[in-house]
């Protein structure tokens, strides 16, 4: 009951919001808004056509999806994250400033685009986040993991999950390391680290290739 008032409210700051929006507003570049959800969002929100689970915060299809059937349009989704991307509710987990300005937009857009849509995104869109990630660090990057986890080569400051600093000698493994952080990523809920709840890591088993996961673990083992 709270999300859906939660959910009409936001439709009302939307719809407000959305011809000042429109008006002189740039062509949203999808990849980018594409891109730039999976390395801020996904970590806490699920959105099937960008391959996030994040559970923290809600599943965007299903929050939309009833909203979407009764006939709301996608430039109304679209105004509603964007409202909510640029001001978080004061008691809301989410952090403000994650993206701005037009990322904001992209992001926004992105969303509203995705949100419930059958299907795999095509063409360049396709190869945006996850897709296009080849490197250890592209990877890390592109699949939300300094939204939880500190990794300082990185830059990355979580403190939802673990710190991955020194990993290699964590006191949580047992056997080898590789092993360790490959069924970590594939089955998170097997291996929780002490001091952290199991639920809250998604799997990336089906979203992440082999020879992306080959290359996380080398690089989160600093190899």
């Amino acid at each position: 009951m709270r999300i859906r008032v939660r959910l009409l409210s936001a439709l009302a700051a939307a719809a407000l919001a959305l011809p000042l929006a429109a008006c002189g507003r740039n062509e949203p570049d999808l990849s980018n808004g594409k891109a730039l959800f999976t390395q801020k969002c996904g970590s806490c929100h699920a959105l099937g056509r960008a391959g996030t689970q994040g559970q923290t915060g809600p599943d965007l299809d299903t929050a939309f999806r009833a909203a979407l059937a009764k006939g709301i349009n996608r430039e109304t989704v679209e105004g509603i994250v964007h409202e909510q991307v640029l001001h978080p509710r004061a008691n809301s987990t989410m952090p403000a400033g994650l993206v701005t300005d037009k990322d904001a937009e992209d992001v926004a857009a992105y969303v509203g685009f995705a949100v419930d849509r059958p299907g795999d995104d095509q063409g360049a869109l396709a190869q945006a986040g996850l897709g296009g990630a080849t490197t250890g660090e592209q990877i890390f990057t592109a699949a939300g993991c300094a939204g939880c986890h500190q990794l300082s080569k990185a830059g990355a400051n979580g403190t939802i999950g673990p710190s991955l600093d020194d990993l290699a000698s964590s006191s949580d493994i047992k056997g080898s390391p590789e092993d360790y952080v490959r069924e970590a990523l594939l089955d998170p809920d097997a291996v929780v680290a002490q001091g952290f709840q199991a639920g809250v890591m998604p799997s990336f088993e089906g979203k992440l290739t082999d020879k992306q996961i080959q290359a996380l673990v080398q690089y989160l083992l600093g190899d």
